[in-house]
């Protein structure tokens, strides 16, 4: 094989892998919402916030979930689901030691935390049947 050839093939291989990396994020750019699990590496790098990545596994099994709301409201919510448990003692000294207070203004039936973020709010929900811990981030500071 000649010099310039193998130099054009290096050249392919390279804009072939681009494009393709090119297209796995600009899928995820503009995705309405995803499921996946930590194992699922590039959406668990490209959705997931720090605060979530970094939240106590207080079950084996668990689960992530982002979505992209627009409309009047929008906003990026970021979700964990841990299954078999409802012990969130782990979760409150976590959300307390990253600068998270309790308050009353969310709009779900857990606990909420808001920390210095104003446009960020955390809640935690414990579903009895079947056992799951649901922490949700709520994300309105990206539409501001």
């Amino acid at each position: 094989m000649t010099k310039s050839l193998k130099i054009m093939l290096a050249a392919l291989v390279i804009c072939v892998m681009g494009i393709f990396y090119g297209l796995q994020y600009l899928s995820m750019e503009f995705a309405d919402g995803a499921d996946y699990t930590e194992q699922d590496k590039w959406e668990y790098d490209y959705y997931t916030p720090a605060l979530l990545k970094n939240l106590p596994r207080v079950s084996n099994v668990y689960s992530f979930h982002y979505r992209n709301v627009s409309g009047p409201n929008p906003a990026l919510i970021y979700q964990a689901s841990f299954s078999g448990t409802t012990d969130i003692s782990k979760i409150d000294t976590y959300l307390e030691k990253n600068g998270y207070k309790k308050t009353g203004m969310c709009n779900t039936n857990g606990d909420c935390w808001i920390g210095k973020d104003q446009n960020t709010t955390v809640s935690v929900v414990i579903e009895e049947h079947p056992s799951i811990i649901r922490i949700e981030m709520v994300d309105k500071a990206g539409y501001n």
